[in-house]
């Protein structure tokens, strides 16, 4: 067979924003700057990402960062490479970049470092950090105190995250404290994020998310990124557990015996354990497990989103399972076609054995994952479709309803009409949650129904019917790749056949990338 290549080293799929189903389809919304795109051990290529609106043009603030193990250096590379020759001279200043990641940006200077740090001390506002680990965020600890603007930069991520930095890098003793607390420099403020949102921001498909910049919005999840094997006071997640001197992590994931992966939040043994629930076992230590988190960054006119994950573990072999969550909060938006893309990690090659992932993922692991993420997308798409005939079967009940009402004739009795709330339904009504799935009520005692008719009438199924390509439209960029530094096939080139060769199998349909420092995606 022959194989179905992927959009590696490209742009996306040219008809992704066609699919996208939003009013401005037609059009990109958001580009993404790869800054860097390993996960060492060159410290010159670490994770560090650029992500703006493409309607902003490049405005004051309309940049965002995620992460910053690299930044200035990085982005007078790019600019080096895509500068014109003869700046200055043969070509007029100011002039406006025609090609490469920042064309359309007017560049003032013939020197590209110049040109970059307009970029930083300008258009670069916020910094969304996924977890403090010194590859996500040395450039901008060590590029912050050399470029002072009008305005502190913006410092955002979970409260763990801001907690690290207070306490171990703007500490006067790693580095100057140049955030606006503890009688610091100022040159910084902390934004602390809700995990899951604010509810009381936003409205309807962007309830929840915080406004990072005039024409972008975001919101966070934690996820987990390994544990540590050290007995001290705990430092990340409280929700796991070590079960006397045996490692868990080699133990089966409490997710994988779960009867159904629809139940939003399952709760793992762990966390049952962890909270005080009897368990066979009474001989427990705390496990610190690392918080890592994953950004979605949403684009709120035309309503286009790109999911962006920090380091990660898969969820099968994690002490602290929560990717599942996320794939639920992705999966609506995948079946809407507004979530374009998905940023995730893949450390290693297949040939990475388990217990040196060290909170990383591998191909084998992606698979695992997006076919979890695929299971949800199908089972949102299977509840659209039920609802949909019930919603025009409603319509028509209230249409009969109505022309009843209008042609019968009503006596001066009691027998007039009857409030919709007390007619007893005769069958089993369902109500619609907020995560659109259909919730069921019984109006028959159970003790009258049989297991069929429980079956049948109560209980979703398990796993509805699969599909083809359920994640077709969708582009999974992997990023973090840890390089081997040795002769032969290069570490990503690796990686991306393994994926293909899963795919293969699993006919997920979704398009996979392999980013490289300096490519510019738009979605």
């Amino acid at each position: 067979m022959k194989r179905k290549r992927a959009w590696r080293y490209d742009q996306p799929s040219p008809k992704m924003a066609k699919q996208n189903g939003t009013e401005n389809a037609s059009q990109p919304a958001l580009q993404v700057i790869v800054l860097g795109s390993g996960g060492g051990p060159q410290e010159h290529n670490v994770t560090a990402f650029l992500v703006r609106p493409v309607k902003s043009g490049w405005t004051k603030g309309s940049i965002i960062a995620i992460d910053a193990g690299v930044h200035l250096s990085a982005i007078a590379r790019i600019l080096e490479e895509t500068q014109p020759q003869g700046l200055g001279t043969d070509v007029p200043l100011p002039h406006v970049l025609e090609s490469g990641p920042f064309a359309g940006l007017e560049i003032h200077s013939s020197s590209a470092p110049t040109n970059a740090a307009y970029v930083t001390r300008h258009l670069v506002d916020s910094y969304l950090i996924t977890h403090p680990h010194l590859d996500h965020i040395s450039g901008f600890v060590i590029n912050t105190a050399s470029f002072p603007g009008a305005r502190p930069k913006r410092l955002a991520g979970l409260p763990s995250t801001i907690s690290a930095f207070k306490t171990h890098i703007f500490n006067n003793v790693i580095w100057p404290n140049l955030s606006d607390e503890n009688n610091g420099a100022g040159l910084v403020t902390y934004t602390r994020l809700v995990e899951g949102g604010s509810p009381a921001l936003g409205e309807g498909a962007g309830k929840g998310y915080l406004e990072i910049s005039d024409d972008l919005t975001v919101k966070v999840f934690g996820v987990s990124h390994g544990h540590c094997i050290e007995r001290h006071t705990h430092r990340g997640s409280t929700s796991s557990s070590r079960l006397g001197s045996a490692d868990v992590s080699c133990l089966a994931s409490p997710r994988l015996a779960q009867v159904s992966n629809t139940t939003p939040g399952a709760t793992s043994y762990f966390r049952a354990s962890a909270s005080g629930h009897p368990s066979a076992v009474q001989d427990r230590e705390s496990v610190c497990v690392y918080d890592s988190s994953a950004y979605f960054i949403r684009d709120p006119v035309s309503g286009r989103e790109v999911l962006m994950f920090g380091d990660v573990e898969p969820d099968s072999i994690s002490l602290s399972p929560r990717n599942l969550g996320i794939w639920q909060e992705a999966a609506p938006r995948i079946a809407n076609k507004s979530l374009a893309a998905i940023f995730i990690e893949c450390s290693y090659d297949d040939s990475q054995t388990d217990d040196r992932l060290f909170g990383h993922l591998t191909p084998r692991y992606i698979i695992q994952e997006l076919k979890t993420l695929a299971s949800e997308v199908e089972l949102v798409r299977h509840n659209q479709a039920k609802l949909e005939p019930n919603k025009k079967r409603k319509r028509e009940l209230d249409e009969v309803s109505r022309r009843t009402n209008r042609s019968v004739p009503r006596s001066n009795g009691d027998d007039g009409p009857v409030s919709p709330k007390s007619i007893r339904p005769s069958g089993s009504p369902r109500i619609t949650s907020e995560h659109g799935y259909e919730s069921p009520r019984i109006s028959t005692p159970t003790a009258e129904l049989s297991l069929k008719d429980l079956e049948a009438n109560v209980l979703p199924p398990l796993f509805p019917r699969r599909t083809l390509n359920p994640l077709e439209g969708l582009s999974v960029v992997i990023i973090h790749v840890k390089e081997k530094l040795q002769d032969g096939e290069s570490v990503r080139d690796t990686i991306f056949n393994e994926l293909m060769e899963h795919e293969s199998e699993a006919k997920l349909g979704c398009k996979f990338i392999v980013s490289k420092s300096g490519q510019s995606l738009v979605f």
